[in-house]
C-alpha cells in the first residue's frame, strides 16, 4: 500500500508539474504575443495616418490639374502626381490588409511569421517603387505647389533647366535599380545595409518579427 501511494503521489507532483510547465509557456507566449501586437498596432496607426495624407495629397492633385487642365504641362504634372498619389493609397492600404490578417487571426505563430514575412517583402518592394520616382517627383511637387499657391509657372521661365534636372533625376533611378539589383540575390552583411533594409520594412514590423520568433524558439525547445 505504501509503495502505491508513493507512485499516485509520484503521478500526481509529475500532473501539478505538467500543468505548471503549461501555464508557464502559455504565460510565455502571451506576453509575447502582446508585444508583437503592440509592434503592429504602432504600425497600423501609422499606416493610418499615412493613408490619411495620401488621401489629401490626391484631393490637391486632382484640384490643381482640373484647374489648370488648359495648361498641358501643368495639367501633365497635375496627373501624374494624382497618379501617384493613388499607388500611394493602395500600397498603404494592402499593408494595412495584411497587418490586420496577422492582428486579427490567432493562427498558429509559424503561420503568423510566413505572412509577417510576406508583409515585410510587400513593404519593401513598395517602398521602392514609391520612393525612387522622388528623385523626379520633387521637382514636380515643387513646380505644382509654387504654380498652385503663387500662380508663377516656373515651367514656362527655365524649361532647359527644368528638364535637365529631371534627366539627372533618371539617371539616379537607373543607378538605384542597378544597385538593388546587385544587392537583392547576396546577404546583406554590412549594418548600415542591413539598418536601411529595415527601415523600409518597418522598424515596429521587425520588432514584431522578432518577437515571434522567440515565441518559434521557445516552443521548439
Amino acid at each position: 500500500m505504501e509503495l502505491d501511494e508513493m507512485k499516485q503521489a509520484w503521478a500526481r507532483m509529475e500532473t501539478r508539474q505538467d500543468g505548471i510547465e503549461e501555464l508557464l509557456r502559455q504565460d510565455f507566449r502571451d506576453r509575447r504575443m502582446e508585444k508583437s501586437r503592440a509592434s503592429m498596432r504602432r504600425t497600423m496607426w501609422w499606416l493610418g495616418l499615412e493613408v490619411t495624407g495620401w488621401i489629401v495629397f490626391v484631393v490637391w492633385a486632382a484640384s490643381f490639374w482640373v484647374a489648370h487642365r488648359h495648361v498641358p504641362h501643368l495639367l501633365v504634372m497635375g496627373l501624374l502626381l494624382h497618379v501617384y498619389g493613388i499607388g500611394a493609397i493602395w500600397s498603404c492600404a494592402t499593408q494595412l490588409f495584411l497587418l490586420a490578417r496577422i492582428y486579427l487571426f490567432d493562427a498558429p505563430v509559424l503561420v503568423l511569421q510566413r505572412w509577417l514575412a510576406q508583409l515585410r517583402r510587400f513593404r519593401v518592394y513598395s517602398t521602392l517603387a514609391l520612393g525612387l520616382p522622388w528623385w523626379c517627383l520633387w521637382l514636380l511637387v515643387t513646380l505644382v505647389a509654387i504654380a498652385d499657391f503663387t500662380g508663377v509657372d516656373l515651367y514656362a521661365a527655365g524649361e532647359s533647366w527644368i528638364w535637365t534636372t529631371m534627366a539627372v533625376g533618371l539617371v539616379g533611378i537607373g543607378i538605384s535599380v542597378w544597385l538593388a539589383r546587385r544587392l537583392a540575390g547576396k546577404p546583406v552583411r554590412s549594418r548600415f545595409l542591413q539598418r536601411i533594409v529595415d527601415d523600409m520594412s518597418g522598424r515596429n514590423l521587425l520588432g514584431a518579427s522578432r518577437q515571434l520568433e522567440e515565441i518559434a524558439r521557445f516552443e521548439r525547445a
